[in-house]
Parts: C-alpha cells; structure tokens; sequence
C-alpha cells in the first residue's frame, strides 16, 4: 500500500524530529560528560603546627624536603600564607568554613565544639550535596570524631588530638586498630581511598589530616638517625625579657624554658628543637606518597592539591614555644597549592592569602560560585588575572586569640597589613605596634613612638571597623539569676518521658508551674536542697535555660557550675539536649551512668578541656535543656555562670 503525500511527509518529519532529539540527547549527554570531566578532583592535606619557613625551598637547607620543594615548583608555595587564629581547633573550623573563627563558633577548643557541629556546614559537605564523593581522614579535633559526619562519603578519624602511635581510628563509626605510626596510616588510607574513588563517575574532595607535628613530638625509627649534626641557632629574640616591649606577656604560660613540653622535656634548645624538626620531617614522606598515589591513578591533571598546616610554631622566638599569640612564626603558614594546568609554576603572587581561603577557592573551581556566607577570598583572580593589573587580594587582616585561662594565656586580637601589625589585648591595656618591613623578628614595640602615631590610629581604626562588620564581641563571663528546674524524678519515672525534649518552647517552660519551677539565686548560689536525694541512689531533674541570641550566629558559650563549698568544676553529671536530639554528656555523667569511655585516656584529656558545655545556639529564641543526675554526694549549693560572647545574649 502506498503512502499518500501526507503521510510521507509526516514520516520524513518524525524521522527529523528522532534525529534531532537523538543529536540534542547525544550533545546534553556530552556537555554533562565533559562538566562531570572536567570539574576537579580535590586533595587538602593538612599538618598540625607546622612552621612556614621548615622547608628546604624556604631557606632551611638542612631540611630534607623534596616533596614539599617538588611541590612548590610545581605549584605555588605562597611566600606570604597566613591563618586567622593560633589554636588548633579554630583554625580548622575557619578552614572548613571559610568564615572568621568568631563566626565559625569555635574561639577555642573544647572536647567537643556542639556550635560548630550542629549549627555549621563544612565545604566538602556543601561539594557534596553538588554531587562530589566527600571523605576525611585523620586529626579534624571538633567533637565526636568518632561518629561519622553528614554529607561524607567516608569518615575515619580518632579522638581529640590521638596518639603518635598504635592508633585507633573509626572508619566510617567502627573501630579499627592500627600498628605504627600513626600518620603512615592516615597516608596509607588516603592512598587507598584515591585508589578506589579515582575510577568512580564523580568528583571527590578528600581532607587528610595529619598529626605531626604537634606535642608531644614524637617519630618513626627511621627518623632518629636524622639531623644529628645540625646545630639550630637560637632565635634572636629567644632570652627576650618581656616586661620592655611585652609586658602583657609578663605571666606566659608558654615560655620555652619552662614549658614542661619544650625544653625541659628535652634537656636542651638543640635537642628540642631537633624532636621538632624529625617529627616535622615526616611530613614531608606523607604528601610524597599522597602525591604519587594521584600520579598513579591517572588523575594528576585534574585535581587540585593543597598543603598547609592550622597554624605555624614557636621555637625560641619572643622566648616562646607553642602558638597562640599573635607574632610572624605563629599566623604565617606553609601554603602550597598545584592547580590542574598550572599557571606560571614555581612564580607565587606576593599578595597576602590565608588558610581561610580554601574553602571559597575551591568552592568556586568545583561549582563555579562562592557562598555569601565565607568571608575568606578565592584565589581565582590570581590565577586567572584580568588585563588590567589586579589589586593585592587584600590590603590587611585579622588575628584572633582566645583563651578561659587569661592570666597565663591572655587573649588578643590583631590587624596586619604588608607593613604593619596592631596588636590588642583582650583584657589588659596593653597593645603592640611593629614595623614589618625595619623590624620582621618583631623585637621592638613602637606603640609609644610619636612617629608612629597615624599608624597607629589607622590600625585602631581598621581593627575597630573589623569587629562591627565582622560581628566579634568581647568575650566575658556572668552569673545566671534564675533558672528554671523540674521536679525530682526516678529513674523510672524518666523513663515515662514526662518532659518533652522534642521542642521546647520558651513559653511552655515560663508558664507550665507543673513541670517547671523558676529557681532564683540566693546569695551567691542556687539552692537545690530539695532536689538531693538523701539515700544513695540516682536521681534526675532538668535544667532549662531559656534566652534570646540576637546576634546573627552562635556566639559560642560555656555554661559551668561551681559549687561554693568545694570550688569544684564539672562533678555533677549532666547530658544535654538540642532540637530534642540528646548531643553531650560530661565525664562525670558517664562515670554516674557507667557508660565506657571511648579511650582509656578520655577523663585524663577532658580535664583541661571539658570544664562546661557549649550549647548550640540559633539566632532568635533558644532553651539549654540539660538532664541532671545527681546523688546524696551531690553538693546542694550550686552556682551556674556562663562564660563566652555575651553581649547579643538577653536572658529570658
């Protein structure tokens, strides 16, 4: 049967049509293919308190450090690297977030940093929902490292700060046992894991986090045969007396000649700073095998590799050792970055870059936009300048250092630019002005030099202009008037659930006399007498706290308890709920409720770092819950302070 022309020409017309959706299906599925191909893979690896001029390409010449120097001629070893803080935990926060340390909820480090684990977003959780394989490996030092995250592929990391050796590390929530030392492993399950995700059809961001070489410095055998015969010239400002040019620094903690872990540890300048220099050493073999396992797996033209560490290190200079403060061998850093197609190799810009940068970096070569919520800065226009001579990627920034002992580690704040550093304490009236350019060891302090003055009000003035854009508050410390209790419950009674944890309501708590009674301070406590059992056994009550945050993040605090008659921290038990979701418990609790700790040294390690609870907090309205267990040892006289950024916090 023959077609008529009608039918001809709708056949000849489907069969355009099948063609060209054929050929528009064919071109979308290649476009996709080529973006899926094309974004980058994503390698951070990160030390901990390693210094930025450790390295042979950066003048060290007794340091063995090939990979770092192939690195650097490959890539780019940024010559002026900076970080925004001075203490572990912080810096990974403002790492992870791309944000100031301040609102990156996290000024200091705790056991377990609830702000930043509840309330804030890592930028491998971001990739990860724009369709990247997400993994960490190693030390991260926020809280609950054991548990696995949100948004990652893999997880495998240990407690705190873990062990040099012999370390345990949870895989994705389960133990598993490992020989040796303790940053091979790291390597080698980083190694593994670009293996296996470099025939995967996504992306990856893989962060390693390595432990050396921080306290107490500790090294493989293979290290104890190395630099022997070097002889490290002490700093120029290592027997520097404070009280000229740095009287804030009158009762440090930190002095290298006393600090047990510096040189009293080991007997000497030379051979403390030689167990620094084998440890730091390692690092070094890590990135070499992490490099060559890209190599290996065929990706080395499509991923981008970073290197830095936290923070930099104290050996000797202003007599120090550690970090903290706010001086050059702390918040410089080795920065080092290899970018695919590699522009000018070997040739860094100058321009001041910062740890902070990396989350917005490569959120912006991974997915082509920066959130508006990270305040660090991508490095796309130094890679890829205009025509027209760019501008420095800034003209200044800034140093936070906070810590709850400030009479042995004084808190202070800081501006920098090319030239010139303010430096401000905290809660002493004592500041510091250098010259960087005539003065780079940072030995005379020209605060009161006349011809400094205009310097000086600049820097105030940039520093001042900081804090208001930027939403830092003084941190300071308060006794809670009134808090509100519920009756005394058996433990079988709690088990009815008679409270509702789900969400509660700031109106419910003030208004429901049935459950909640509002507890006044008396004197300078809170007495509990009737919520203290007289027989030895357990029972429970809740706290609950309700408050307004009028401040646009969580300002991190501490809430603690004391206890007049003793002047004891921490010894009544409590765990402690968010958004109906039990999120902390102390040791004290633990122990009441013989739940195992995690390590054999859990309680050792809390001690100086678990003496309050950092409750998460949202803008607008917010309740702390806490459950309470208590027995007859119990003390009756309670008083409950809270310490942090009070200022934007009006207790309801």
């Amino acid at each position: 049967m023959k077609c008529n022309n009608n039918e001809t020409k709708l056949k000849m017309k489907n069969k355009s049509l099948l063609i060209a959706s054929t050929i528009l299906a064919f071109t979308a599925t290649a476009e996709g293919q080529h973006i899926k191909n094309t974004r980058p893979n994503v390698v951070i690896i990160i030390a901990d308190d390693y210094r930025y001029d450790w390295m042979h390409h950066k003048g060290k010449d007794f340091m063995e450090t090939p990979h770092l120097d192939r690195m650097a001629k490959e890539g780019w070893s940024f010559p002026n690297a900076f970080c925004c803080a001075g203490v572990c935990s912080p810096t990974r926060a403002a790492l992870l977030t791309g944000k100031y340390i301040h609102q990156a909820s996290a000024p200091d480090i705790v056991w377990q940093n609830n702000s930043f684990l509840q309330l804030q977003e890592m930028f491998p959780q971001k990739l990860h929902k724009q369709g990247y394989k997400t993994g960490y490996i190693g030390k991260f030092h926020l809280g609950e490292e054991e548990k696995p995250k949100p948004n990652f592929d893999l997880w495998a990391s240990f407690p705190f700060v873990g062990n040099y050796f012999n370390q345990t590390i949870w895989i994705n929530g389960r133990a598993k046992h490992f020989k040796g030392f303790t940053d091979d492993n790291v390597t080698e399950l980083a190694d593994s894991t670009i293996e296996k995700w470099s025939g995967d059809s996504k992306p990856f961001c893989l962060i390693v986090g390595l432990k050396s070489p921080h306290i107490p410095f500790s090294y493989p055998e293979r290290m104890k045969a190395k630099y022997g015969d070097v002889v490290f010239k002490e700093p120029e400002t290592f027997n520097l007396d404070y009280s000229e040019s740095k009287p804030g620094l009158s009762k440090n903690l930190i002095n290298a000649k006393t600090w047990p872990a510096a040189i009293p540890k080991y007997g000497s300048f030379q051979e403390w700073v030689r167990a620094y220099t084998r440890t730091a050493a390692t690092i070094d073999e890590s990135l070499g095998k992490i490099m060559d396992a890209i190599e290996k797996a065929g990706i080395a033209d499509n991923t981008i590799i970073v290197f830095t560490s936290d923070q930099g290190y104290s050996l000797g200079e202003q007599s120090m050792c550690e970090k903290h403060y706010a001086y050059e061998q702390v918040m410089r850093v080795p920065l080092m970055v290899r970018f695919p197609n590699q522009k000018e190799p070997g040739n860094p810009p100058t321009d001041m870059v910062m740890n902070m940068d990396i989350a917005p970096t490569i959120m912006d070569y991974c997915t082509g936009q920066v959130p508006s919520d990270m305040i660090g800065k991508s490095w796309r226009e130094l890679i890829e300048p205009s025509a027209k001579k760019p501008k420095p990627l800034r003209d200044e920034f800034f140093f936070d250092f906070w810590h709850n002992q400030p009479d042995i580690l004084p808190p202070m704040q800081a501006v920098r630019t090319e030239r010139y550093k303010l430096i401000k304490y905290e809660y002493q009236p004592y500041e510091e002005l250098y010259d960087l350019v005539k003065d780079p060891i940072e030995k005379y302090n020209r605060i009161n030099d006349v011809q400094f003055r205009s310097v000086k009000n600049s820097l105030e003035k940039r520093l001042k202009q900081w804090k208001k854009r930027t939403g830092w508050v003084n941190r300071s410390s308060l006794k809670l008037s009134s808090i509100y209790i519920s009756k005394l419950l058996t433990p079988e009674e709690d088990g009815q659930k008679q409270i509702d944890l789900t969400n509660p309501e700031i109106a419910e708590i003030v208004e429901n006399k049935r459950i909640w009674n509002k507890l006044e301070r008396e004197d300078d406590y809170f007495d509990l007498t009737g919520h203290i059992p007289k027989e030895n056994e357990k029972r429970i009550f809740y706290v609950a706290i309700p408050l307004n945050n009028r401040g646009e993040f969580d300002p991190f605090i501490s809430l603690r308890f004391s206890f007049p008659e003793s002047n004891q921290e921490s010894s009544v038990a409590y765990t402690s709920y968010f958004e109906g979701k039990e999120i902390y418990m102390n040791f004290e609790y633990k122990k009441m409720m013989n739940i195992p700790p995690i390590i054999n040294e859990e309680e050792t390690l809390r001690k100086g770092f678990d003496l309050g609870y950092n409750p998460p907090l949202k803008p607008g309205r917010n309740v702390i819950i806490l459950r309470m267990v208590v027995n007859n040892k119990t003390s009756h006289k309670w008083n409950v302070f809270v310490v942090g950024g009070l200022t934007n916090i009006k207790w309801l």
